[in-house]
Protein backbone atom coordinates (compact mmCIF):
# COMPACT_ATOMS: atom_id res chain seq x y z
CA UNK A 1 0.00 0.00 0.00
CA UNK A 2 1.59 3.73 -0.92
CA UNK A 3 2.17 5.98 1.87
CA UNK A 4 -0.48 8.40 -0.19
CA UNK A 5 -3.54 5.54 -0.20
CA UNK A 6 -2.50 4.89 3.47
CA UNK A 7 -2.83 8.45 4.22
CA UNK A 8 -6.05 9.02 2.27
CA UNK A 9 -7.69 5.99 4.08
CA UNK A 10 -6.40 7.58 7.95
CA UNK A 11 -7.63 10.78 6.57
CA UNK A 12 -11.30 9.51 6.22
CA UNK A 13 -11.12 7.42 9.51
CA UNK A 14 -10.66 10.34 11.22
CA UNK A 15 -13.77 12.62 9.60
CA UNK A 16 -15.87 9.75 10.05
CA UNK A 17 -15.25 9.47 13.73
CA UNK A 18 -15.95 13.47 13.81
CA UNK A 19 -19.01 12.78 12.07
CA UNK A 20 -20.49 10.03 14.01
CA UNK A 21 -19.72 11.27 17.55
CA UNK A 22 -23.38 12.10 18.44
CA UNK A 23 -25.22 10.83 15.86
CA UNK A 24 -28.02 9.08 18.71
CA UNK A 25 -27.76 12.76 20.86
CA UNK A 26 -30.98 13.62 22.38
CA UNK A 27 -31.82 17.00 24.29
CA UNK A 28 -32.97 16.41 27.58
CA UNK A 29 -35.99 18.76 27.54
CA UNK A 30 -37.84 16.78 24.62
CA UNK A 31 -37.43 13.07 26.80
CA UNK A 32 -39.41 11.58 29.28
CA UNK A 33 -37.31 9.89 31.84
CA UNK A 34 -39.29 6.86 32.59
CA UNK A 35 -38.61 6.02 36.19
CA UNK A 36 -40.71 2.70 36.11
CA UNK A 37 -43.76 1.11 33.94
CA UNK A 38 -46.55 -1.08 35.10
CA UNK A 39 -48.18 -3.61 32.99
CA UNK A 40 -52.00 -5.09 33.25
CA UNK A 41 -54.01 -7.14 31.17
CA UNK A 42 -56.49 -5.03 28.87
CA UNK A 43 -59.36 -6.14 26.86
CA UNK A 44 -57.96 -6.77 24.07
CA UNK A 45 -53.74 -6.35 24.82
CA UNK A 46 -52.17 -4.50 27.57
CA UNK A 47 -52.60 -1.54 29.70
CA UNK A 48 -49.28 -0.24 29.75
CA UNK A 49 -48.35 2.63 32.74
CA UNK A 50 -45.49 4.39 33.03
CA UNK A 51 -44.01 6.68 35.81
CA UNK A 52 -42.35 9.70 33.97
CA UNK A 53 -39.74 12.03 36.04
CA UNK A 54 -40.86 15.52 35.47
CA UNK A 55 -37.62 17.11 34.74
CA UNK A 56 -39.34 20.88 35.44
CA UNK A 57 -40.02 19.98 39.16
CA UNK A 58 -35.61 19.71 39.42
CA UNK A 59 -35.46 22.98 38.29
CA UNK A 60 -34.22 25.73 40.95
CA UNK A 61 -36.88 27.84 40.16
CA UNK A 62 -39.68 25.19 40.49
CA UNK A 63 -43.24 26.12 42.07
CA UNK A 64 -44.14 24.02 45.17
CA UNK A 65 -47.25 22.84 43.29
CA UNK A 66 -45.21 21.18 40.67
CA UNK A 67 -45.79 17.87 40.48
CA UNK A 68 -42.03 15.54 40.60
CA UNK A 69 -43.78 12.85 38.19
CA UNK A 70 -46.63 11.91 35.72
CA UNK A 71 -48.00 8.80 34.99
CA UNK A 72 -49.01 7.93 31.66
CA UNK A 73 -51.33 4.91 30.31
CA UNK A 74 -51.68 3.25 27.01
CA UNK A 75 -53.20 0.54 25.45
CA UNK A 76 -52.15 -1.96 22.64
CA UNK A 77 -52.26 -5.54 20.99
CA UNK A 78 -48.30 -5.90 22.24
CA UNK A 79 -46.04 -4.29 24.66
CA UNK A 80 -44.74 -3.10 21.94
CA UNK A 81 -47.81 -1.39 20.44
CA UNK A 82 -48.57 0.15 24.15
CA UNK A 83 -45.43 1.44 24.42
CA UNK A 84 -45.43 3.45 20.65
CA UNK A 85 -49.10 4.50 21.72
CA UNK A 86 -47.97 5.54 25.33
CA UNK A 87 -46.75 8.68 22.72
CA UNK A 88 -50.08 9.57 22.42
CA UNK A 89 -50.13 10.56 25.58
CA UNK A 90 -46.47 11.93 26.52
CA UNK A 91 -45.46 15.08 25.26
CA UNK A 92 -41.97 13.94 25.58
CA UNK A 93 -40.26 10.82 23.80
CA UNK A 94 -40.06 8.05 26.30
CA UNK A 95 -36.58 7.47 27.38
CA UNK A 96 -36.25 3.59 29.48
CA UNK A 97 -32.21 4.09 30.47
CA UNK A 98 -33.06 5.33 33.38
CA UNK A 99 -36.10 2.57 34.17
CA UNK A 100 -35.69 1.15 37.98
CA UNK A 101 -38.70 -1.42 38.11
CA UNK A 102 -41.28 -2.58 36.41
CA UNK A 103 -44.70 -3.95 38.22
CA UNK A 104 -46.52 -7.10 36.81
CA UNK A 105 -50.12 -7.22 37.85
CA UNK A 106 -51.24 -10.70 39.10
CA UNK A 107 -53.26 -11.21 36.25
CA UNK A 108 -50.73 -10.63 34.06
CA UNK A 109 -47.84 -12.74 35.76
CA UNK A 110 -50.67 -15.49 35.99
CA UNK A 111 -50.99 -15.54 32.15
CA UNK A 112 -46.95 -15.78 31.77
CA UNK A 113 -44.51 -13.10 31.72
CA UNK A 114 -42.26 -14.25 28.93
CA UNK A 115 -43.86 -13.04 26.30
CA UNK A 116 -44.42 -9.72 28.29
CA UNK A 117 -40.75 -9.18 28.98
CA UNK A 118 -39.95 -10.18 25.90
CA UNK A 119 -39.88 -6.41 24.05
CA UNK A 120 -37.87 -5.00 27.01
CA UNK A 121 -35.41 -7.77 26.76
CA UNK A 122 -34.92 -6.36 23.13
CA UNK A 123 -34.84 -2.41 23.12
CA UNK A 124 -31.45 -1.01 22.66
CA UNK A 125 -32.44 1.92 24.99
CA UNK A 126 -33.49 -0.22 27.65
CA UNK A 127 -30.97 -1.84 30.21
CA UNK A 128 -32.01 -4.78 31.82
CA UNK A 129 -31.07 -4.36 35.76
CA UNK A 130 -33.91 -3.13 36.71
CA UNK A 131 -36.03 -4.96 39.39
CA UNK A 132 -38.99 -6.85 38.62
CA UNK A 133 -41.90 -6.87 41.11
CA UNK A 134 -46.02 -8.20 41.26
CA UNK A 135 -48.80 -6.78 42.89
CA UNK A 136 -52.07 -8.31 43.32
CA UNK A 137 -53.93 -5.54 42.38
CA UNK A 138 -53.32 -3.79 39.40
CA UNK A 139 -50.11 -2.29 38.21
CA UNK A 140 -51.40 0.84 37.30
CA UNK A 141 -52.66 1.55 40.70
CA UNK A 142 -49.10 1.02 42.26
CA UNK A 143 -47.85 3.73 40.04
CA UNK A 144 -50.61 6.13 40.96
CA UNK A 145 -50.48 5.50 44.28
CA UNK A 146 -50.27 8.93 46.71
CA UNK A 147 -47.93 7.72 48.83
CA UNK A 148 -46.66 10.76 51.00
CA UNK A 149 -42.92 11.50 50.36
CA UNK A 150 -41.50 14.21 48.92
CA UNK A 151 -39.40 11.83 46.26
CA UNK A 152 -41.04 10.24 43.17
CA UNK A 153 -43.00 7.04 44.60
CA UNK A 154 -40.76 4.69 43.09
CA UNK A 155 -38.21 6.03 44.79
CA UNK A 156 -39.27 5.68 47.99
CA UNK A 157 -40.43 1.99 46.59
CA UNK A 158 -36.69 0.77 46.41
CA UNK A 159 -35.64 2.09 49.43
CA UNK A 160 -38.44 -0.22 51.16
CA UNK A 161 -37.10 -2.72 49.28
CA UNK A 162 -33.46 -2.18 50.42
CA UNK A 163 -34.96 -2.43 54.00
CA UNK A 164 -36.89 -5.46 53.67
CA UNK A 165 -33.39 -7.30 52.35
CA UNK A 166 -31.79 -6.27 55.09
CA UNK A 167 -34.63 -8.67 57.19
CA UNK A 168 -34.20 -11.37 54.00
CA UNK A 169 -37.85 -11.43 53.94
CA UNK A 170 -38.17 -10.18 50.25
CA UNK A 171 -35.93 -11.08 46.59
CA UNK A 172 -34.39 -8.84 44.48
CA UNK A 173 -34.88 -10.13 40.57
CA UNK A 174 -33.46 -8.35 38.13
CA UNK A 175 -34.43 -8.65 34.22
CA UNK A 176 -31.34 -9.91 33.89
CA UNK A 177 -32.09 -12.58 36.97
CA UNK A 178 -35.04 -13.35 35.25
CA UNK A 179 -33.99 -14.13 31.53
CA UNK A 180 -30.84 -16.40 33.08
CA UNK A 181 -33.01 -18.15 35.12
CA UNK A 182 -35.94 -18.86 32.92
CA UNK A 183 -33.78 -21.11 30.86
CA UNK A 184 -32.87 -23.33 34.10
CA UNK A 185 -35.23 -25.49 35.89
CA UNK A 186 -35.17 -22.95 39.06
CA UNK A 187 -38.65 -20.97 39.65
CA UNK A 188 -38.28 -17.47 39.71
CA UNK A 189 -39.28 -15.33 43.25
CA UNK A 190 -40.62 -11.56 42.80
CA UNK A 191 -41.07 -9.19 45.41
CA UNK A 192 -45.04 -8.60 46.40
CA UNK A 193 -45.65 -5.09 46.70
CA UNK A 194 -49.11 -4.19 48.10
CA UNK A 195 -50.71 -0.56 48.83
CA UNK A 196 -52.00 -0.09 52.14
CA UNK A 197 -53.68 2.60 54.01
CA UNK A 198 -52.84 3.97 57.35
CA UNK A 199 -55.65 4.81 60.38
CA UNK A 200 -55.77 8.30 58.94
CA UNK A 201 -56.38 6.74 55.14
CA UNK A 202 -52.98 7.72 53.51
CA UNK A 203 -51.50 5.36 51.18
CA UNK A 204 -48.34 3.63 51.45
CA UNK A 205 -46.38 0.65 50.23
CA UNK A 206 -46.06 -2.54 51.43
CA UNK A 207 -43.85 -5.62 50.50
CA UNK A 208 -45.93 -8.74 51.27
CA UNK A 209 -43.19 -11.45 50.65
CA UNK A 210 -42.89 -13.23 47.21
CA UNK A 211 -44.32 -14.67 44.22
CA UNK A 212 -42.83 -17.73 43.15
CA UNK A 213 -43.20 -18.53 39.34
CA UNK A 214 -43.21 -21.88 37.42
CA UNK A 215 -41.24 -21.08 34.50
CA UNK A 216 -43.15 -17.47 33.75
CA UNK A 217 -46.03 -18.29 35.32
CA UNK A 218 -47.36 -17.17 38.73
CA UNK A 219 -47.66 -20.32 40.92
CA UNK A 220 -48.56 -19.20 44.46
CA UNK A 221 -47.40 -16.70 46.97
CA UNK A 222 -44.79 -17.02 49.77
CA UNK A 223 -44.94 -15.43 53.26
CA UNK A 224 -42.08 -13.17 54.26
CA UNK A 225 -41.07 -15.88 56.54
CA UNK A 226 -41.60 -18.51 54.20
CA UNK A 227 -39.88 -16.22 51.52
CA UNK A 228 -36.93 -16.03 53.88
CA UNK A 229 -37.00 -19.61 54.12
CA UNK A 230 -35.80 -19.85 50.53
CA UNK A 231 -33.26 -17.35 50.51
CA UNK A 232 -31.63 -19.27 53.56
CA UNK A 233 -30.93 -22.31 50.98
CA UNK A 234 -29.87 -20.46 48.30
CA UNK A 235 -27.14 -18.34 50.37
CA UNK A 236 -29.00 -14.41 50.15
CA UNK A 237 -29.95 -14.10 54.09
CA UNK A 238 -26.93 -11.78 55.27
CA UNK A 239 -29.25 -10.32 58.03
CA UNK A 240 -32.54 -9.95 60.19
CA UNK A 241 -34.24 -10.84 62.54
CA UNK A 242 -35.27 -14.25 64.23
CA UNK A 243 -37.98 -14.11 67.38
CA UNK A 244 -38.72 -17.57 69.09
CA UNK A 245 -40.43 -18.86 71.91
CA UNK A 246 -38.20 -18.89 74.95
CA UNK A 247 -38.01 -22.38 76.53
CA UNK A 248 -39.92 -23.39 79.52
CA UNK A 249 -42.63 -20.32 78.74
CA UNK A 250 -46.70 -20.58 77.59
CA UNK A 251 -48.98 -18.35 75.95
CA UNK A 252 -47.78 -15.83 73.63
CA UNK A 253 -46.90 -12.60 75.48
CA UNK A 254 -43.98 -10.37 74.00
CA UNK A 255 -41.92 -10.97 77.78
CA UNK A 256 -42.09 -15.11 76.33
CA UNK A 257 -40.10 -14.03 73.28
CA UNK A 258 -36.23 -14.12 72.42
CA UNK A 259 -35.12 -12.22 69.53
CA UNK A 260 -31.59 -12.93 67.59
CA UNK A 261 -29.70 -11.30 65.25
CA UNK A 262 -28.26 -12.69 62.26
CA UNK A 263 -24.68 -11.66 61.32
CA UNK A 264 -24.22 -13.43 58.50
CA UNK A 265 -25.29 -17.10 57.35
CA UNK A 266 -23.84 -19.42 54.05
CA UNK A 267 -25.47 -22.42 52.32
CA UNK A 268 -23.86 -25.54 51.17
CA UNK A 269 -26.68 -27.58 49.15
CA UNK A 270 -25.01 -31.00 47.58
CA UNK A 271 -27.04 -34.04 45.86
CA UNK A 272 -26.09 -37.76 46.16
CA UNK A 273 -28.03 -40.64 44.65
CA UNK A 274 -29.16 -43.98 46.48
CA UNK A 275 -31.21 -46.78 44.99
CA UNK A 276 -31.84 -44.75 42.10
CA UNK A 277 -33.60 -41.53 44.04
CA UNK A 278 -31.83 -38.55 44.78
CA UNK A 279 -31.08 -37.09 47.64
CA UNK A 280 -30.47 -33.26 48.49
CA UNK A 281 -28.74 -32.42 51.37
CA UNK A 282 -28.57 -28.71 52.48
CA UNK A 283 -26.28 -27.50 55.45
CA UNK A 284 -26.84 -23.91 56.60
CA UNK A 285 -24.25 -22.07 58.66
CA UNK A 286 -25.23 -19.22 60.96
CA UNK A 287 -24.10 -16.86 63.85
CA UNK A 288 -25.18 -13.58 65.35
CA UNK A 289 -26.38 -12.44 68.79
CA UNK A 290 -28.96 -12.63 71.26
CA UNK A 291 -30.62 -9.07 71.05
CA UNK A 292 -33.38 -9.09 73.63
CA UNK A 293 -34.45 -11.93 76.15
CA UNK A 294 -36.82 -10.93 78.87
CA UNK A 295 -36.99 -14.10 79.74
CA UNK A 296 -33.76 -14.55 80.50
CA UNK A 297 -32.22 -14.24 84.11
CA UNK A 298 -28.92 -15.10 84.05
CA UNK A 299 -26.83 -13.09 80.84
CA UNK A 300 -23.14 -13.11 81.89
CA UNK A 301 -23.64 -17.17 82.32
CA UNK A 302 -22.30 -18.98 78.88
CA UNK A 303 -24.20 -22.08 79.18
CA UNK A 304 -27.35 -21.16 78.35
CA UNK A 305 -25.81 -19.91 74.79
CA UNK A 306 -25.95 -23.16 74.05
CA UNK A 307 -30.20 -23.50 74.84
CA UNK A 308 -30.17 -19.83 72.62
CA UNK A 309 -28.11 -21.83 69.62
CA UNK A 310 -30.73 -25.12 70.01
CA UNK A 311 -33.75 -22.07 70.14
CA UNK A 312 -32.29 -20.54 66.74
CA UNK A 313 -31.81 -23.63 65.27
CA UNK A 314 -35.18 -24.92 65.59
CA UNK A 315 -36.08 -21.91 64.33
CA UNK A 316 -34.33 -21.80 61.33
CA UNK A 317 -35.02 -25.26 60.12
CA UNK A 318 -38.89 -24.70 60.44
CA UNK A 319 -38.72 -21.98 57.82
CA UNK A 320 -36.83 -23.87 56.23
CA UNK A 321 -39.23 -26.49 56.20
CA UNK A 322 -42.17 -24.75 55.39
CA UNK A 323 -40.94 -23.26 52.64
CA UNK A 324 -40.14 -26.05 51.06
CA UNK A 325 -42.96 -27.82 51.60
CA UNK A 326 -45.05 -24.20 50.35
CA UNK A 327 -43.02 -24.71 47.00
CA UNK A 328 -43.35 -28.79 46.49
CA UNK A 329 -47.26 -28.15 46.86
CA UNK A 330 -46.85 -25.94 44.00
CA UNK A 331 -44.25 -27.66 41.87
CA UNK A 332 -41.68 -25.14 41.60
CA UNK A 333 -38.19 -25.60 42.32
CA UNK A 334 -37.28 -22.00 43.68
CA UNK A 335 -34.21 -23.42 45.35
CA UNK A 336 -32.39 -24.25 42.48
CA UNK A 337 -32.50 -28.22 43.49
CA UNK A 338 -32.40 -29.44 40.03
CA UNK A 339 -29.31 -27.64 38.68
CA UNK A 340 -27.54 -29.36 41.77
CA UNK A 341 -28.54 -32.47 40.28
CA UNK A 342 -27.91 -31.37 36.94
CA UNK A 343 -24.43 -30.43 38.14
CA UNK A 344 -23.78 -33.06 40.13
CA UNK A 345 -25.51 -36.31 37.77
CA UNK A 346 -25.36 -34.79 33.97
CA UNK A 347 -26.31 -37.90 32.59
CA UNK A 348 -29.37 -38.41 34.72
CA UNK A 349 -30.77 -34.75 34.76
CA UNK A 350 -31.03 -35.55 30.81
CA UNK A 351 -33.74 -38.34 31.56
CA UNK A 352 -35.47 -36.67 34.29
CA UNK A 353 -35.46 -32.62 33.45
CA UNK A 354 -38.51 -33.07 31.16
CA UNK A 355 -40.23 -34.47 34.25
CA UNK A 356 -38.63 -32.14 37.07
CA UNK A 357 -42.14 -30.65 37.85
CA UNK A 358 -43.21 -33.77 39.08
CA UNK A 359 -40.51 -35.53 40.34
CA UNK A 360 -39.30 -32.59 42.59
CA UNK A 361 -42.66 -32.39 44.96
CA UNK A 362 -41.63 -36.24 46.41
CA UNK A 363 -37.72 -34.84 46.27
CA UNK A 364 -35.97 -35.98 49.25
CA UNK A 365 -34.39 -33.06 51.10
CA UNK A 366 -32.19 -33.24 54.41
CA UNK A 367 -31.62 -29.83 56.54
CA UNK A 368 -29.34 -29.34 59.05
CA UNK A 369 -28.65 -26.36 60.64
CA UNK A 370 -25.36 -25.24 62.64
CA UNK A 371 -25.72 -21.77 64.42
CA UNK A 372 -23.70 -19.93 66.72
CA UNK A 373 -24.44 -16.93 69.15
CA UNK A 374 -21.48 -15.07 69.22
CA UNK A 375 -22.89 -12.86 72.18
CA UNK A 376 -25.53 -11.85 74.12
CA UNK A 377 -26.10 -7.88 73.82
CA UNK A 378 -27.36 -7.44 76.80
CA UNK A 379 -26.38 -5.18 80.23
CA UNK A 380 -24.63 -7.78 82.01
CA UNK A 381 -25.51 -7.73 85.64
CA UNK A 382 -22.44 -6.77 88.14
CA UNK A 383 -22.46 -7.96 91.41
CA UNK A 384 -25.77 -9.17 91.22
CA UNK A 385 -27.69 -5.90 91.02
Amino acid sequence: MSRTLSSRICLALTLLVGLTGCWNRKEIESLGFVIAAGIDPARQGYLFSTQVVNTDAMSKNKSEKTPPYFVYTSTGETIFDAVRKATHTSPNKLFWSHTKMLILSEKTAKQGIKHVLEFFSRDAEERRHFLLAVTPGLAEDVLKADVKTKKIPTLALLELMELYRASSTAPRTTLNDFLRMYQSSTGILLPVVKIIRDQAGKQSYYLAGSAAFRKDTLATYLTPIQTRGVLWVLGKVKSGIIVAKCPGTSGDAPENRVSFEVFKAKSDIKAEKREGRFLLKVTIEESGNLAEASCSHNEIDPKPMHTWEAIKKEKIEAEIKEAIAKAKEAKTDVFGFGEVIHRAYPQDWKKISKQWDDMFPTLNVQVSVETKVTSSALLQRVGGK
